[in-house]
């Protein structure tokens, strides 16, 4: 049964959608980017591959000092630009004290993302009276608005997202409908609630599922939500990582030092195909031949014709490539700067594909020793595999089975059948799914983990996970479980995927008991 899980009931806004939020709801024309650098980098909390677990994200004080700063120079920006400010004001009002009035609750319905009460209105329009004395050589309106915008963006409840509802019925609180309409912006835009989705929660039609999944639907085609699905895959698919992509220029000497940088901008079109352009599955990540490379990546992956340095669509080789894992971006940020490396490509497919998390190895590992002859694959055997030794109960049954598939791709991405002199051995047995799966090579892998329910919960888990700003919990099981088959099937493209996330009861309802 479907469940809400334990969660944050006050969640502060990560410096992400701090800055969206700040440039939508101030309705400016970029996001104030060098503000937010003074803010303290966000924690990353350990084992949590986002950035946004809410039990980590509290304010210092540094942090609310650089939020002082940060409101005080918005609010003069705005409030000494008649351009900017009337933006901001509605129309249709006369005396300065009905405008400011009518400014006070249209902007604080879309700072707090919530109509404010009678006495929360008061409590800023006293504030907007003393405009005049906080700054003298104004003119009184627009001082005494300079002081109210200060206001809001000092406030905890523009900072934190607060839910405040508290009524309980049959074990779950269910969510209010500004609640619901601001976890759906945050979730899908990373940013504050539009106009449309105030009007939604406003008119009650956020109260049904079906009213949430038409929003969703229209947040998941806007180009907003686009930047949330690539930062979900880029720390599924550990892109940053790309930017340790080094390669020994002496063995690689055509490869440019803007290797990393091209695969992750292959990463990035490709997922963004899959995702939007093909409405694709999970599998289509999987298995997909159909990319996007630039010269140097046609290069390594042994294309033919005129490449540049723009990126065009390709397919590459069928009996060579087969998805995001055979794609230079992986392949060459897990290797050495001469080898591939089979332990931390297993690794990742434990750990990302699998959510299977595999221990912390144990101190002073000596190097792999040199090859002497050897396939890389026999050095990486003779020194993990080893009868009786500590290393040999994970790399033998856990990880090397997971990596060894790639062997028939060297340290950069490319193709190879021999290794120092002799027949590239691919085939391995891992554990995927509970069951030992013979495979020759990367491709069957693919397949493999393309067909198995386990690595399709895995990519749902993680979705919960990043929606919900949390680690996924027992309560999360049964909605894993039912998207995992779905997406299995065939059943569920991506994007439907992400809305079934956040039309789920844990999505529009709250676990009594909170975290702390």
């Amino acid at each position: 049964m479907e469940q809400p899980a334990r969660s944050v009931r006050v969640v502060r806004l990560t410096h992400a959608q701090w800055l969206s939020t700040v440039k939508d709801l101030l309705k400016l024309d970029a996001a104030p980017t060098a503000l937010a650098q003074s803010f303290r980098a966000d924690p990353s909390q350990s084992g949590f591959l986002f950035d946004n677990d809410a039990r980590a994200l509290s304010v210092d004080e540094a942090l609310w000092g650089a939020y002082q700063r940060a409101a005080a120079d918005l609010a003069g920006q705005v409030a000494t630009d008649a351009t900017k400010l009337g933006k901001l004001l509605p129309a249709g009002s006369t005396t300065d004290e009905a405008r400011a009035k009518a400014f006070v609750e249209s902007f604080g319905l879309r700072a707090l993302r919530r109509p404010l009460t009678a006495d929360e209105v008061e409590t800023y329009l006293k504030l907007y009276r003393e405009g005049p004395k906080a700054y003298p050589t104004m003119a009184a309106f627009q001082g005494g608005l300079r002081l109210v915008l200060e206001g809001f963006l000092q406030s905890p409840l523009f900072l934190y997202r607060v839910e405040r509802s508290t009524q309980a019925a049959e074990g779950k609180v269910p969510l209010d409908a500004f609640e619901v309409a601001s976890r759906l912006s945050y979730a899908l835009w990373n940013s504050m609630p539009d106009d449309a989705l105030f009007a939604a929660a406003r008119e009650g039609l956020l109260a049904k599922r079906e009213g949430v999944a038409a929003e969703a639907r229209r947040m998941m085609a806007d180009p907003r939500a686009r930047g949330v699905v690539d930062a979900y895959h880029q720390a599924v698919f550990d892109v940053p990582r790309y930017a340790s992509i080094r390669p020994n220029t002496t063995r690689f000497p055509t490869v440019t030092s803007k290797l990393a940088e091209s695969a992750a901008k292959e990463n990035a079109l490709f997922v963004q195909d899959v995702v939007f352009g093909r409405k694709g599955r999970f599998a289509d990540l999987l298995t997909s031949r159909d990319t996007f490379v630039n010269d140097e990546l046609a290069r390594i992956y042994g294309l033919t014709g005129n490449f540049t340095s723009d990126f065009v669509p390709v397919t590459l080789d069928g009996a060579q490539r087969r998805g995001v894992l055979t794609q230079v971006g992986f392949l060459a940020s897990h290797a050495t700067s001469i080898d591939p490396d089979p332990i931390h490509r297993g690794v990742f497919l434990s750990e990302h594909l699998l959510c299977q998390k595999i221990g912390a190895p144990p101190a002073n590992i000596p190097a792999l020793p040199a090859p002497n002859g050897r396939t890389n694959r026999e050095v990486v055997t003779s020194h993990t595999e080893a009868p009786g030794t500590v290393c040999a109960s994970c790399h033998s049954t856990l990880i090397n089975p997971l990596g060894f598939p790639f062997e028939n791709f060297d340290a950069v991405g490319g193709y190879r059948t021999t290794d120092n002199g002799h027949p590239v051995d691919a085939s391995s047995a891992p554990g995927i799914g509970g069951q030992k799966v013979s495979v020759k090579d990367a491709l069957d892998l693919a397949d493999a983990l393309a067909t198995t329910q386990a690595v399709h919960e895995c990519y749902a888990r993680h979705w919960v996970e990043f929606l919900s700003g949390r680690p996924a919990v027992a309560e999360d099981d049964a909605l894993v479980a039912r998207l995992g088959k779905l997406s299995q099937s065939g059943q569920l493209p991506i994007v439907d995927l992400v809305v079934e996330v956040v039309t789920g009861v844990g999505f529009v309802t709250r676990h009594p008991e909170e975290l702390p």
